[in-house]
């Protein structure tokens, strides 16, 4: 009777101890890069086949060691994103999403046919973006370099560019 008890006090304690939220709306979907290690400030990622726009984000995110991190597009959108030609923009809805080792997660999602970027906990989906204009983890900060990267290829590809050099040979 008391190790029954036990059992019971310590799956009480085990519920109590797990959080409730259910999971990100990102569960599930298709994975299209990752990368294990995200290199340390002051790493020259071309020399080593990177684009500018991993350079870029290298140079602006190292600092807060991300770790690794895996990214993910919303199935629905994947057909454009797989087939993406010049002149074509993803419908409005989630779009993509990097979530990296350190437990945050970037976000994008298509509205009025302009992207609305945002920093999330992957603990409780929670923005943690910062309101301070030109920090890392501001989403006016993603926007700009989105806009301008690679001499604008990022807007061209719909601001879904971490990988455009692979899909498009551009550089």
């Amino acid at each position: 009777m008391k190790k029954v008890l036990l059992s019971m006090i310590a799956a009480m304690m085990t519920l109590a101890a797990t959080p409730s939220f259910a999971g990100n709306y990102w569960d599930g979907w298709k994975k299209i890069y990752s990368l294990d290690m995200f290199p340390e400030c002051g790493v020259n990622v071309l020399g080593a086949g990177g684009d500018d726009v991993l350079q870029e984000t290298v140079d602006l995110y190292c600092g807060v060691k991300p770790g690794g991190y895996v990214a993910y597009i919303n199935p629905k959108q994947y057909d454009t994103y797989n087939k993406f030609k010049r002149g074509s923009k993803y419908p409005d809805g989630k779009l993509s999403v990097i979530v990296f080792k350190a437990g945050i997660a970037f976000t994008t999602e298509i509205k009025d046919g302009k992207p609305i970027m945002d920093v999330v906990s992957v603990k409780d989906g929670k923005s943690i973006a910062s309101k301070d204009k030109g920090h890392p983890l501001n989403p006016e900060t993603c926007f700009n370099c989105h806009e301008t990267s690679q001499k604008g290829v990022c807007k061209k590809q719909g601001y879904m560019c971490g990988d455009a050099v692979y899909r498009t040979g551009t550089k």
